[in-house]
């Protein structure tokens, strides 16, 4: 039979409904390993679905992109807002005044409500409760809108965020983060999650560096750009005298408390009432015996001699504070040798006036380069402890003189001397150079050097401090301080009202992605 007859024929049993076993089974074999392969695809792409969500959940990928906040109809994401969360909270946990501020950086944050020492320190005024949690969001917020409209005014001002400086201080940030990082036995990308939340990546914290670094160099323009002349110096002093003047006045404190008495193991006997009364009726008749001596033309210091018990101190520059004893000393009427007795309870001080009035000394300016004494590295219970630690002062010291024997041997210039400072110094002032120095603003020793009477402009030295050798270079007198007060106000007071106007008009929205916050 021909080819083309037995497909007529099969064609016309088909017609009449006859089917060749032969292609039924091949039918039902090719049917059923299709059937195999769409389960076993299914089955396959199942196992990917679930693999990939894995990954992206742990990744934290979903966290990380989701849009947590709006600004002015900018989104941005939980990873983006962590690092100013971040930041603000790592500027709390690791202030010298955390321990006051009540912050516990072991319980959840939204479990801790701030107390008011902390709201004092951080400059809060609204009285309503707070969790630290809900600080740190507002303080991210307010954070993201002050960069955010800084940047956008730098760049219509004309700043390249592409410029090769910025680029260089981003790299040099990193660097410094790959430091941090390798000290503390991590990666770049761990450190910075460590520090800055779990979303943290290496090219997001550049981007978020970027823009930060055009901000603040704008905003740094801007403040150089504040300048006062003296007369308006002296109109911004005139209306704010009491934000500006100092006391200069004397006290002896009488406590008026009993004294302290223990029993036979040591604790502590709580005096009776009528032990603290007449502890507060000695306080107060002593007081009284003291002011009379005084104005019998006795120094208030001498007079102090005769009470052991009682606290005497001379205060050159004290400023209001709205106390019983300030607001005696700074009214109006008041004129050198005023004496008079506070009474509080349960304590009584005498007071003796002297002088209200602006701080009119000269403040200096001063290079220095510290030669810092480190002595954490020294076993304390070594018995050579003692003669170790020495060494290493006398081998600062030998260093420090030979600093200033190179310096002298050399263009000994404020220049040249700048420039050793900022190869050799480890303090980090900009080629060891402070300005505008004021008394009490340093320790001791350097301050004694730099404000000792007979010093001259280019006049060298060095003074031992705590920290160390330090090899000093007198630049000379700057401004009085109390036009260093007044100028410093009037910058923060430009200053703030400029970065309002930046910033009042800001729209923020939270957005649903703001959970992965904190």
């Amino acid at each position: 039979m021909s080819a083309s007859r037995e497909k007529k024929n099969r064609q016309e049993l088909a017609a009449q409904g006859y089917v060749d076993p032969k292609k039924i089974r091949e039918a039902e074999e090719k049917a059923a390993a299709k059937k195999s392969k769409i389960i076993y695809g299914i089955i396959a792409a199942v196992f990917v679905i679930v693999a990939v969500a894995s990954w992206v959940i742990s990744s934290g990928v979903l966290e990380r992109n989701a849009k947590a906040i709006s600004i002015d109809g900018e989104e941005f994401t939980a990873a983006e807002m962590s690092y100013y969360y971040n930041a603000a909270y790592n500027n709390v946990a690791n202030s010298q005044y955390g321990s006051y501020m009540g912050l516990n950086t072991s319980a959840p944050l939204d479990s801790q409500v701030v107390n008011e020492t902390a709201k004092m320190f951080l400059g809060l005024e609204t009285e309503e409760e707070m969790t630290w949690h809900e600080y740190f969001l507002d303080a991210a917020k307010d954070n993201m809108v002050q960069i955010g409209r800084l940047y956008d005014a730098a760049i219509d001002a004309g700043e390249d965020p592409n410029d090769a400086h910025v680029i260089e201080e981003i790299d040099a940030t990193v660097e410094l983060i790959g430091q941090y990082a390798s000290q503390s036995g991590m990666s770049t990308k761990e450190y910075l999650r460590a520090v800055y939340g779990k979303n943290m990546t290496v090219d997001l914290f550049r981007q978020i560096v970027s823009k930060i670094h055009v901000a603040s160099h704008f905003e740094s323009e801007y403040v150089a750009s504040l300048t006062y002349d003296e007369a308006a110096m002296e109109k911004y002093y005139s209306e704010h005298k009491s934000d500006f003047d100092v006391a200069a006045y004397e006290s002896l404190h009488f406590g008026g408390t009993p004294e302290v008495k223990e029993d036979a193991e040591g604790n502590t006997i709580e005096a009776t009432d009528a032990e603290k009364a007449a502890a507060k009726e000695a306080a107060a008749a002593d007081a009284a015996a003291a002011l009379e001596r005084v104005q019998a033309g006795e120094k208030l210091e001498d007079v102090a001699k005769d009470y052991e018990s009682a606290s005497y101190t001379n205060t050159e520059s004290g400023t209001n504070t709205g106390s019983d004893t300030m607001n005696w000393v700074f009214d109006a009427a008041r004129v050198d040798g005023d004496a008079t007795v506070i009474s509080g309870d349960p304590a009584a001080t005498v007071v003796v006036f002297h002088n209200v009035g602006r701080q009119e000394y000269n403040t200096i300016d001063v290079r220095h380069i510290l030669v810092q004494v480190n002595t954490t590295g020294l076993d304390t219970e070594a018995e050579t402890y003692e003669a170790d630690k020495q060494a290493l002062w006398d081998e600062a010291k030998a260093e420090a003189e030979q600093i200033l024997a190179d310096w002298k041997a050399g263009e000994a210039t404020e220049e040249s001397f700048g420039e050793m400072a900022a190869e050799l110094s480890d303090d980090g002032a900009d080629h060891g150079l402070y300005e505008n120095v004021y008394k009490g603003q340093m320790v001791e020793a350097f301050e004694d050097w730099c404000f000792d009477s007979a010093r001259a402009v280019g006049d060298t030295g060095i003074v031992e401090t705590p920290y160390g050798y330090h090899v000093m270079y007198f630049v000379g007198q700057n401004a009085p301080y109390w036009q260093t007060l007044v100028e410093n106000a009037m910058v923060n007071e430009d200053y703030a009202a400029w970065i309002d106007g930046l910033t009042a008009d800001a729209e923020v929205v939270e957005l649903s992605g703001i959970k992965h916050v904190g």
